[in-house]
C-alpha cells in the first residue's frame, strides 16, 4: 500500500513540474514573441504615438520588469522623435488665439477640456487637445506661445509595472515637465530648488553604481540597455543644472549684468545647500565655486568666468 501511495506521490509530482516546465517555456515563447512584436513596431515607419501607447498598455502585464522597461523607454523615444510634428501642429494662428483664451495660468488636462468645451465653437481644437492628452503631451507655452511638450506624469501609470530605477528616472523627468526650470530665457523655480534637484540627480545616478560625469556606456553596474539609457539621460540633465547653477539664465544670470555682483539670493541658497549637502561631485564643485567667488568678493571676474568655463566643459 505505502509502495502505491509512493508511486502516486512521485507520478503527481512529475506532472506538476512537467507542467510547470511546459508553462514556463510557453511565457518564454510568448514574451518573445511581445518583444518582437513591439520591436517591429517601433522600428517600423513613422509609429505613432497612440499605436505604441496601445501595444504598451496591452502587453505590459505579460512581461518581465526588464522588458516593461524597455517598452516603456521605447515608448518616450517614439515620443520625442514625434514631438516636432505635433509642435508643427500647433502653429495655425487660430490655434493660438483660441488656446490664450482658455490655457489659464498654468496646465491643468481637466480644465483646459473644459473651457475647450464652453468657450470655443471649435471642435479641433477640443480634439486636438484631447488627442494630444491621449498620446502623453501636455501643453506649455513660452514667449507668447503654446506648444506640446512630453507630460512626464503620463509614466506614472506604468511605474509598478518597470525596475525602480526606472520608474526613479520617469519620476526625475516628471518634475522637470510640471515645473519646467526655465521659460523665456529666465529661470522659473529659486536656486534652492535648482540645487535640491542637481542633489537628487546625483543621487539617482549615484544609487545606479554610475559616474555622475561623462559619456562612457559601461561603467554602469550590471549594465543593461534600459539603465544605461536613463543613467545618460540623467547625466545630461545633472549637467544642464550646473549651468544653472554656474551662470544662471540670460534674464535672471547669476550676476548682475552691471555691477558683476552674484545675486544675494543665490549666495544665501549656495550657503544653505552646503550646510546640509550629501557627499559627491555636485556639491564639492559648488563649494569650490564659492571659494573661488569668495577670492574674488562674490563678484564676476576674468578670474572667475575662466573658471566657471573650465568646470563646466570638463564636468
Amino acid at each position: 500500500m505505502r509502495q502505491r501511495v509512493f508511486i502516486f506521490f512521485i507520478l503527481v509530482l512529475g506532472l506538476v513540474l512537467a507542467g510547470f516546465v511546459l508553462n514556463n517555456h510557453l511565457q518564454t515563447a510568448r514574451e518573445k514573441e511581445i518583444i518582437t512584436g513591439f520591436a517591429v513596431l517601433i522600428a517600423g515607419e513613422d509609429p505613432t504615438v497612440a499605436q505604441v501607447v496601445a501595444y504598451v498598455d496591452e502587453y505590459i502585464e505579460a512581461v518581465t520588469k526588464e522588458n516593461a522597461a524597455t517598452m516603456v523607454l521605447g515608448l518616450e523615444q517614439v515620443q520625442q522623435a514625434n514631438l516636432a510634428q505635433w509642435q508643427q501642429r500647433y502653429e495655425d494662428e487660430d490655434l493660438q488665439r483660441n488656446l490664450w483664451q482658455i490655457y489659464g495660468d498654468r496646465w491643468s488636462p481637466q480644465e483646459i477640456i473644459k473651457r475647450a468645451q464652453a468657450r470655443t465653437a471649435d471642435g479641433k481644437l477640443l480634439e486636438l487637445l484631447q488627442e494630444t492628452i491621449e498620446n502623453g503631451y501636455k501643453v506649455e507655452t513660452a514667449e507668447g506661445q503654446y506648444f506640446p511638450v512630453i507630460d512626464y506624469t503620463f509614466y506614472r501609470r506604468y511605474h509598478e509595472a518597470v525596475p525602480p530605477e526606472v520608474a526613479a528616472y520617469l519620476e526625475l523627468m516628471a518634475v522637470e515637465s510640471e515645473d519646467p526650470p526655465v521659460k523665456d530665457a529666465a529661470l522659473m523655480i529659486g536656486w534652492d530648488e535648482i540645487l535640491r534637484r542637481a542633489a537628487n540627480q546625483e543621487r539617482f545616478l549615484r544609487i545606479q553604481g554610475a559616474q555622475v560625469r561623462g559619456r562612457g556606456a559601461g561603467d554602469v553596474e550590471g549594465c543593461r540597455a534600459y539603465r544605461t539609457a536613463i543613467v545618460q539621460a540623467v547625466r545630461g540633465l545633472l549637467k544642464r543644472y550646473l549651468g544653472f547653477a554656474l551662470y544662471g539664465c540670460n534674464n535672471t544670470p547669476l550676476f548682475d549684468y552691471w555691477t558683476k555682483e552674484m545675486d544675494p539670493e543665490a549666495r544665501r541658497a549656495y550657503a544653505e545647500y552646503l550646510s546640509h549637502a550629501e557627499d559627491g561631485e555636485f556639491s564639492t564643485q559648488i563649494k569650490a565655486y564659492l571659494d573661488v567667488l569668495a577670492e574674488n568678493d562674490y563678484r564676476l571676474t576674468p578670474a572667475v568666468d575662466a573658471y566657471r568655463k573650465q568646470v563646466f566643459s570638463t564636468w
